[in-house]
């Protein structure tokens, strides 16, 4: 029998999302990554408190949190869940691989030589690029039982910067709590073997209410020329802390965290060219399923947060990075 679990009933709130959103004419929402184009400015004024990636998920889980009392099903991860997450994981970069065969190790390579001019052009001129994917398995979707994939690209253009730059950055796992705080509350190195590094991170967000992750990761880096490099990072831990901050604070056993986070990998693709550097973040991360009673509320969030969290991470990247060039 599946178990259940009564929480205390919470007040409606219209928008958990109160840094990324603004009230229109109605006095409605909006996501202001709706409304607002991905310029330098447009960024900066979205980006003004970040929300580092990892918790897209959660924050759509908290707003369904706030909404109903939580009458919910044990949340931890069924075995085929994970199993079908790792399978999608390794047909993303099967499909990685060939692009790379065919000498498209940027996403927008793929497209038409006139396409791929206009997000050129767009990437040149200080904006990010987006778009969310799917990875198929013969044509056919992957879905996880009970769970949900989330999967975005993001794109930036880093004019008179170096490929050894940007890695200085995306490496120094040490330096993470600095230059993603208040997203990342604390960062350490475990271990390192050459290219491939055992890393911890927490990470933090709040709205409405308040969550925190304990999340260990595997990071491998792999240059495959003197101008492109591919930094992947999965998580092989996650635990959702309860207390935060306080003498009680501590990790939740899987059979009572919220599922708001389940499983995360990023790959980072960078290319000097150009001029510059492109910088690409492909992010896949898994969490429960949304109740079908607040699809209807929660869909459209679910389409915009991943994208509001990859301006994030792009902006703050950029920003450290800037910091490390020599001042003119």
């Amino acid at each position: 029998m599946p178990t259940f679990r009564r929480r205390t009933p919470r007040t409606l709130i219209l928008s958990v999302f109160s840094l990324d959103a603004e009230p229109d004419s109605a006095g409605l929402f909006t996501p202001v990554s709706r409304r607002e184009p991905h310029t330098k400015r447009g960024n900066a004024r979205r980006c003004k408190s970040t929300r580092i990636g990892c918790v897209w998920a959660a924050s759509v889980w908290m707003l369904a949190s706030v909404i109903v009392p939580d009458l919910a099903w044990s949340n931890e991860p069924k075995p085929e869940t994970v199993k079908t997450f790792e399978h999608y994981r390794a047909a993303t970069e099967a499909r990685m691989d060939a692009d790379r065969s065919v000498g498209h190790f940027l996403y927008f390579e793929r497209y038409s030589e006139e396409r791929r001019r206009e997000i050129e052009e767009q990437l040149k001129r200080g904006e990010f690029y987006f778009e969310q994917l799917h990875t198929l398995d013969q044509g056919k979707h992957i879905s996880p039982p009970g769970g949900l994939i989330h999967h975005w690209m993001g794109m930036a253009f880093l004019p008179k910067v170096s490929l050894r730059q940007i890695k200085t950055v995306l490496e120094d796992y040490v330096s993470e709590r600095d230059n993603y705080y208040p997203d990342v509350r604390q960062s350490r190195l475990i271990s390192q073997n050459g290219n491939e590094r055992e890393v911890f991170l927490q990470f933090y967000s709040k709205t409405m209410v308040t969550a925190v992750f304990n999340v260990n990761f595997v990071s491998v880096t792999k240059d495959y020329s003197a101008t492109q490099t591919q930094v992947r990072a999965c998580s092989t831990r996650v635990a959702e802390v309860e207390g935060f901050g306080t003498p009680s604070e501590h990790e939740l056993k899987p059979e009572d965290s919220h599922g708001y986070l389940w499983g995360l990998c990023t790959w980072w693709h960078v290319e000097e060219k150009d001029g510059g550097t492109y910088i690409q973040v492909e992010a896949i991360e898994l969490s429960r399923t949304v109740p079908w009673l607040l699809a209807w509320i929660v869909d459209p969030i679910i389409r915009n947060v991943p994208r509001t969290f990859l301006s994030h991470l792009l902006l703050e990247t950029r920003k450290a990075v800037n910091k490390k060039l020599p001042q003119e």
